[in-house]
């Protein structure tokens, strides 16, 4: 029965930081898309969203069950990577003062 208990605690733990991370993850397309305008990050953003979906299908079977689950567990970490939000405002900034 504990080892039950124990087992749900980690998974229920496990789908509160996915949650978490895919609610920040979609904030931040928001935030970027429509407030700062940085489109760059958001393509950051869904080539992130891009590569964890493959790290789900890479390997056609021929790795294991604990490689593929290391390969998503490192695109899964990588999700909310981008870059330096506000570039193409800073680039656009420095043209016009250039100017």
């Amino acid at each position: 029965m504990n080892l039950d208990l124990e087992r749900y605690a980690g998974e229920l733990r496990e789908l509160r930081e996915k949650v978490q991370v895919y609610e920040e993850l979609l904030h931040k397309i928001q935030r970027n898309a429509e407030v700062i305008m940085d489109h760059e990050v958001v393509g950051d953003l869904i080539t992130n969203i891009c590569r964890w979906s493959y790290a789900h299908r890479c390997g056609n079977g021929e790795i294991s069950e604990q490689e593929q689950d290391a390969i998503i567990r490192r695109a899964f970490d990588k999700l909310l990577d981008t870059r330096d939000p506000w570039t193409v405002r800073n680039r656009k900034q420095k043209s016009i003062e250039s100017v």
